[in-house]
């Protein structure tokens, strides 16, 4: 070494350099030093780190693989390492490095930086979750790794975690366009759909030709059914990727629901020439063919029902479209079986995880409204709530033809159906049933406000605004308080049909108690048990539709129901089945088609099957043969009015 080199004293100014981010002058000291001193492990670490920060990583390795040789415990270089290795794709090997490293020195964040990166890239999310918060307390603020903890977390499901991540990025770098799709995303899992459709959207507007960012927009707008949008972006998307199934598939959703049936069939058609094993589409097929037999799929719909080694979302599709098929040839014992075999499925395996529907739990919520919300209480309640007549409520059992009536109603053009919608759900976990006298005024005033203009942003400019949440009808005495104008519309069906549609339905959200007659029938007797209740003694304007009454008296029934609504007669609430709009629950092929009736007493095709759900309704469907229950009934604010037929 000449003796006139002090190489502590470049040494530091290399590292000087090379903050200042004067790479050219940090290398031409680094070498130098190594021509004074070839060995000098930090030397020789310094450089390769210069070279990486150059985009030269392949350079970069040998020189900080010999300063690990020269030091075998030097953690600075094993980590430089691990960077050098990951940035040429050796994710493996720059794990083992950065681990090295971590080792070595526990407090080292490049080691901790690096391990993270490298697990996300390996697909090892736990890890690299663990490892980036650890780099955290290093790098506080790093986009980068709060963007990463993000996707990670995302992908372990662990979705506040994600978006508390996610929105730390934003912060500082609001137009990212990884972090807004992955934000939207997580807040889709979380179902806060108008948040997650706001940054996606912000995505799609900076990165308006990335099929990431449009399938991710796409895929929340299909959780979200929000049919218009749906099937627009997913024609732009099949513009440039023709050949994505993932997206013919929300299409085909899309086209459905808007009721443009001829048109889903041909996209369904296309998915199943790409992808011919397609359960998907061929169950989606089989629905919209409710006139015929699907002779040609029923036996790989057998097949893949008695198939163990499937996925059990798979063999659920097979079982209800070979139920379905079956049934359509008339042949209604093996219908039958395939239905209960479906659903056995599925009962036995929420049972295994304890996740069973709870019916003494739900008898004892039936018992509690019923106690709670007596005349007495609605008497005290009044002048607490919201004036409006805009909110519709249309409550039942599923299948008890909510949808029906809600599309009946709909077709008037002063009238808008938002479907299914959870935000009354949302406003009373604010407000519990026995927490409503400790709101005050301001309160209520607030948050029925809020609600109201959620709805006038969703509706426009109607007069009435439908939520067709069947399950409603256990918040009807809350809703009651909230909004004392709002109109209510209990449906009601012989319950033999209601069980047994429900029972023989695939549907999209698994509903525990569906899976079992039995449970079935019990879950029936207590809602029905509860609309007696609200018939009693709920005040304001309510309405019972019985299914029957309108199937067989379809204009005076609708007349009856636009009267109530409080609009005059349109003669369109008659051609129901053209009405276009988003129409997602699973009777959305029936409501497409003109008022038939081979629906009503359905449960007599399996009356061999049926005697343990008999024995559970009885005193609760009529007994002489073909009878019809018809309890049909208008309550206007201040009068009651005889209804039905």
């Amino acid at each position: 070494m000449p003796l006139n080199i002090d190489v502590e004293a470049l040494l530091e100014a290399a590292i000087s350099s090379h903050e200042a981010r004067d790479l050219d002058h940090a290398a031409e000291l680094c070498r130098q030093i190594l021509d004074a001193d070839p060995d000098n492990a930090e030397a020789l670490n310094l450089l390769g780190v210069v070279l990486q920060d150059r985009g030269q990583a392949e350079d970069s390795l040998p020189l900080i693989r010999r300063a690990t040789e020269i030091d075998p415990d030097y953690p600075d270089a094993f980590a430089n390492l691990a960077r050098g290795l990951r940035f040429l794709g050796a994710d493996e090997a720059a794990a083992t490095a950065a681990r090295r490293a971590i080792d070595l020195d526990p407090g080292l964040g490049e080691g901790w930086l690096q391990l993270g990166f490298a697990s996300v890239t390996l697909q090892q999310y736990e890890a690299g979750l663990n490892a980036l918060r650890e780099a955290t307390k290093y790098f506080p603020d790093s986009a980068d790794v709060h963007a990463a903890i993000g996707f990670c977390a995302q992908t372990l499901k662990d979705y506040d975690s994600a978006i508390d991540a996610l929105s730390v990025v934003l912060e500082t770098q609001p137009d990212r366009v990884d972090a807004l799709t992955n934000l939207g995303a997580a807040l889709t899992e979380m179902e806060r759909y108008d948040e997650a459709l706001a940054v996606q959207r912000r995505a799609l507007e900076l990165a308006p030709a990335d099929l990431r960012v449009m399938g991710a927009l796409a895929a929340t707008l299909y959780r979200h059914m929000d049919a218009e949008e749906l099937t627009s972006l997913c024609r732009a998307i099949l513009e440039i990727s023709p050949d994505n199934v993932e997206v013919l598939t929300m299409l085909a959703g899309g086209l459905t629901w808007l009721g443009k049936i001829d048109e889903a069939r041909e996209v369904c058609q296309a998915g199943l020439a790409m992808q011919p094993e397609s359960l998907w589409f061929k169950h989606q097929l089989s629905e919209m063919n409710l006139d015929g037999a699907d002779r040609d799929a029923i036996a790989q719909f057998r097949a893949d029902l008695d198939n163990a080694a499937l996925p059990m979302t798979e063999r659920l599709v097979a079982g209800f479209s070979l139920g379905t098929a079956l049934e359509r040839m008339a042949d209604y014992d093996a219908a039958y079986d395939a239905f209960a075999t479906a659903n056995a499925l599925v009962h036995t395996a929420n049972q295994d995880a304890g996740t069973g529907f709870d019916m003494t739990m739900a008898k004892e919520a039936v018992d509690d409204v019923i106690g709670f919300y007596t005349a007495d209480l609605f008497e005290r309640a009044k002048g607490w709530g919201n004036e409006s007549e805009l909110p519709v409520f249309i409550v039942g059992l599923p299948r008890s033809g909510t949808t029906l009536v809600e599309q009946i109603a709909a077709s008037h053009p002063r009238v808008c159906g938002l479907g299914e919608r959870k935000d009354v759900w949302e406003l009373l976990q604010l407000a519990p049933a026995r927490a409503l006298g400790e709101w005050d005024s301001e309160r209520f005033r607030r948050e029925t406000e809020a609600h109201l203009a959620r709805l006038r942003a969703l509706a426009g400019d109607v007069e009435r605004a439908i939520d067709k949440l069947p399950d409603n009808i256990q918040l009807l005495g809350q809703i009651r308080v909230l909004f004392p104008n709002a109109r209510i519309i209990i449906c009601r069906r012989d319950l033999r049909d209601v069980c047994l549609s429900c029972f023989t339905t695939h549907f999209k959200e698994d509903i525990k108690w569906s899976h079992d007659l039995e449970i079935c029938a019990q879950r029936a007797v207590e809602i029905d048990r509860l609309a007696d209740h609200w018939r009693e003694v709920l005040p304001g304007p309510v309405l019972e539709v019985n299914y029957e009454t309108l199937v067989g008296n379809l204009e005076a029934e609708s007349r009856r129901l636009i009267d109530f609504l409080g609009l005059e007669w349109d003669p369109a609430c008659l051609e129901f089945h053209k009405t276009e709009r988003n129409v997602t629950t699973a009777s959305l092929f029936q409501v497409r088609r003109p008022i038939y009736q081979s629906s009503i007493g359905r449960w007599r095709r399996f009356e061999a099957h049926l005697a343990p759900m008999f024995k559970i309704l009885a005193g609760r469907v009529p007994d002489e043969p073909g009878g019809i229950m018809d309890q049909s009934r208008t309550r206007a604010p201040q009068a009651t009015t005889p209804g039905g037929t």
